[in-house]
């Protein structure tokens, strides 16, 4: 499901429930056995998370399942017209595509980070998969100034197992959850081998998309 040319969100769930289940659990795990998440990560949006490198379990399910299986291909549909490869080659995110942060957020209405501010990531594109289901919790989504200008409802909400993508540099953020708890899975991407497209992109998508004042 298209929102525009830098959104992206899958019609189907694309990560089955025990997976999702199994990176939750594992956060649960790390936090009980350490006293808690990490909440000092991001300097100037701080977000309540984990990231995948203090999960065993999960950032091997991430490199040899999510990435290869799910998330590469879903980023090579849907914005394949915009990376740089040579004509007739056809999209591939594998080609270039690499995360540089991955981590699992945790927003709490009753004890915790209930949102997250409009931002823009440091990176080129963006996804993140919901961990769980929509009836665990009520408020939430991704939040796109760019949806909200358009007249549409502004927040992306995600069924567990649902992949949402989009251009790095569009304001965005997590959307006030009222009451339960959401996890969701997040990874920021850059292309290495083309840092100079990547960054005539990034401010390209951030010039269109308006100025930095938060909504």
């Amino acid at each position: 499901e298209r929102f525009g040319a830098l959104i992206a969100h899958s019609k189907a769930p694309m990560v089955d429930a025990e997976a999702c289940e199994a990176v939750v659990a594992e956060c649960e795990e790390r936090a009980s056995a350490l006293g808690g998440w990490t909440t000092a990560r991001h300097e100037n949006y701080p977000t309540t998370d984990v990231p995948l490198q203090k999960l065993p379990r999960a950032l091997a399910w991430f490199r040899e399942s999510l990435l290869p299986d799910v998330a590469y291909p879903f980023l090579a549909r849907a914005f394949g017209f915009a990376m740089p490869l040579p004509d007739g080659t056809p999209p591939d995110a594998r080609l270039g595509v690499r995360v540089v942060d991955a981590f699992v957020v945790k927003y709490d209405a009753a004890a915790g980070q209930r949102l997250l501010k409009p931002h823009r990531d440091g990176a080129v594109f963006s996804f993140n998969v919901a961990l769980n289901a929509l009836d665990e919790y009520e408020g939430g989504g991704t939040y796109f100034r760019q949806l909200e200008r358009a007249g549409a409802e502004s927040a992306i909400r995600s069924e567990r197992g649902h992949l949402l993508a989009h251009s790095s540099a569009l304001m965005h953020g997590g959307h006030p959850i009222t009451s339960g708890v959401r996890y969701i899975l997040v990874a920021f991407c850059t292309l290495p081998s083309h840092p100079e497209w990547a960054y005539k992109f990034y401010e390209h998508v951030r010039d269109g998309d308006g100025p930095e004042e938060e909504v």
